[in-house]
């Protein structure tokens, strides 16, 4: 009877969320509008300047000016030569001043870039590299050494390293041979865990707030109150927590079968080079395993904070008292985030290696390290401590759950929450 109870409420949450037009909208939309928001970052991050930048230059060397090559975006003018006409023919004011004093092969700090407001690294980077290649290049001449140009275009190599992983195998050859060496991309690698990261981040997020949303609703509402007649509040606590968590993994399978489906038209029909390195590059990465774990953390994860997140839904009254709880929860949350994006680096660092097994931070980094063949000792480590705080975090959430949502007026203290823990 118990179970069919629990049952009822899951069906209940879970059907009233996938019937609504919204979750069809944001099931389609989503994964477009992440794709617009990333591709339109990265556009417009490297979409340069129209407006020329001029850097008037006082060289009293009379040596270095001529060795500085304008750009689209940078104009280099002399000081004393060409400043007085250009002026005459443009209003554009100096955006900055390099300033030489002596000779940079004496003393390299005789050089020095100034100007009015903050600039970028992009000119300091210009100026370095024309200048550095001179004088590197001068100095090799003051050797007097024969032919010294051509033996330095003889000796430059461009070294192409590529990464490799043992006992890989790539699927697109389907070879089984053991001791296989396939081309292993980091960035690959990397942008999966990150990929992975935010997948988990957004569902905690978004479902766990659907989670306190439902609970504040049928509390200001006063339906709790004719539920918990036939309904004890723990089963219909955890029928709303699983309910509303089997909306995000149908969410998540429907966006994997897409992938999937795509990934395998685009295979039989003919791929890019590009895309066929890709999926190269993918091939090394087990995502099979990748999605398992996924959907593990995903559980742990959204138990631990949905469970909380009842919780504050239980023991406010309008979502403007809501804040005041909700803020150390999303910190975590937030704070696991940045942890895994600070991981991506360093996948076996102290910082990575403790997030990924502290259950309120592993769902999220425990993602990132996943692509690096993390230890199976630490994995069933995380596991194991993430799903045991979810039985302790669901058992003190419960005592909390079943008195808040048939208390209304001020609300509780912290004092009194402790209280209705011990009850």
């Amino acid at each position: 009877m118990l179970e069919n109870k629990i049952g009822i409420v899951i069906g209940r949450e879970y059907m009233s969320r996938v019937r609504k037009k919204s979750f069809l909208l944001m099931t389609v939309l989503m994964p477009l509008l992440l794709i617009g928001l990333i591709g339109g970052t990265l556009f417009l991050a490297n979409v340069s300047d129209d407006n020329e930048k001029v850097i008037q230059v006082f060289d009293s060397t009379g040596e270095y000016y001529s060795v500085l090559q304008n750009t689209e975006q940078y104009r280099f003018v002399c000081a004393e030569d060409e400043w007085a006409d250009f002026r005459k023919q443009s209003d554009i004011p100096a955006y900055a001043y390099l300033i030489i004093t002596g000779n940079l092969l004496e003393n390299p700090n005789a050089i020095s870039l100034l100007s009015e407001r903050q600039l970028t690294t992009g000119i300091e980077s210009l100026i370095n590299f024309q200048l550095n290649n001179y004088l590197s290049n001068k100095k090799l001449s003051s050797y007097n050494i024969p032919n010294i140009d051509e033996i330095l275009r003889d000796s430059r190599i461009n070294l192409n390293l590529k990464a490799e992983k043992i006992g890989a195998v790539a699927s697109k050859e389907k070879s089984s041979e053991k001791g296989k060496h396939v081309s292993a991309s980091a960035e690959t690698a990397s942008a999966a865990g990150v990929i992975f990261t935010f997948l988990i981040y957004m569902f905690i997020m978004v479902y766990g707030a659907m989670v306190m949303q439902g609970v504040m609703e049928e509390k200001t509402n006063r339906i709790v109150e004719i539920i918990v007649s036939s309904v004890k509040p723990f089963d219909l606590m955890m029928g709303k927590l699983i309910g509303i968590g089997l909306v995000g993994l149908t969410q998540f399978g429907i966006w994997a079968t897409c992938i999937i489906a795509i990934t395998s038209c685009s295979v039989f029909l003919g791929s890019s080079p590009v895309l066929s390195q890709i999926f190269n590059d993918l091939a090394t990465v087990n995502l099979a395993e990748m999605s398992l774990l996924f959907v593990l953390f995903f559980i742990g994860g959204y138990m631990i904070y949905a469970s909380l997140f009842a919780a504050i839904g239980a023991i406010v009254n309008s979502p403007e008292d809501s804040q005041q709880y909700m803020m150390p929860v999303t910190f975590l949350i937030i704070f696991a985030f940045f942890a895994g994006s600070y991981s991506t680096q360093n996948p076996d660092g102290p910082l990575a290696f403790w997030t990924s097994l502290i259950p309120f931070t592993s769902p999220i980094v425990m993602m990132i390290r996943l692509p690096f063949d993390v230890p199976w000792w630490q994995l069933l480590l995380s596991v194991t401590l993430l799903f045991a705080t979810v039985v302790l975090t669901v058992a003190l959430v419960a005592k909390i759950y079943r008195t808040g949502i048939l208390m209304y007026g001020k609300k509780p203290t912290w004092g009194e929450l402790i209280k209705w823990l011990k009850y």
